[in-house]
């Protein structure tokens, strides 16, 4: 113990400062992305055409099967119940991603309000059938002094 408290004192106060900036940092993204919303998401490449099987749930954003050519549309409302603004940003990782599309990323909901994204999934004419597509989406809500 008596070690630590040397090391501290042995420290500027510009080195003091920056240590305790940079563990407010790390904090305040730990907590970001502890908050943000997490769903898994797959779809299903399917024979036959124009043919869609959906799996409706609210845990996952699951586009069920999709076969060539079709496409299927998944919605997540979102809520700001802070008095400040709310900067949303969408990160979609995995194999799922390129097929998906949606209408908003990177904006600003305003104080008291809730906003709907939509997440398109288009399957393409290349697709493999029986192959399955998976990948996971996160809902990052930094707090902001925008409104919107």
């Amino acid at each position: 113990m008596e070690e630590d408290k040397s090391f501290w004192r042995r420290m500027t106060k510009g080195e003091k400062i920056l240590a305790v900036v940079l563990i407010i940092i790390f904090l305040a993204v730990f907590y970001i992305a502890l908050d943000a919303n997490k769903y898994s998401a797959q779809v299903l490449v399917i024979e036959g055409e124009g043919r869609v099987g959906v799996n409706p749930t609210t845990e996952r954003l699951d586009f069920g099967d999709l076969s060539r050519g079709t496409s299927a549309i998944r919605r997540v409302d979102i809520e700001n119940q802070t008095p400040v603004g709310m900067w949303i940003a969408v990160v979609r990782v995995g194999k799922i991603s390129e097929l998906m599309d949606l209408n908003k990323n990177y904006f600003v909901l305003a104080p008291k309000t809730a906003d709907r994204i939509e997440f398109t999934v288009y399957m393409p004419a290349s697709a493999e059938i029986g192959a399955k597509y998976t990948g996971r989406v996160f809902i990052f809500r930094v707090p902001t002094w925008k409104s919107g």
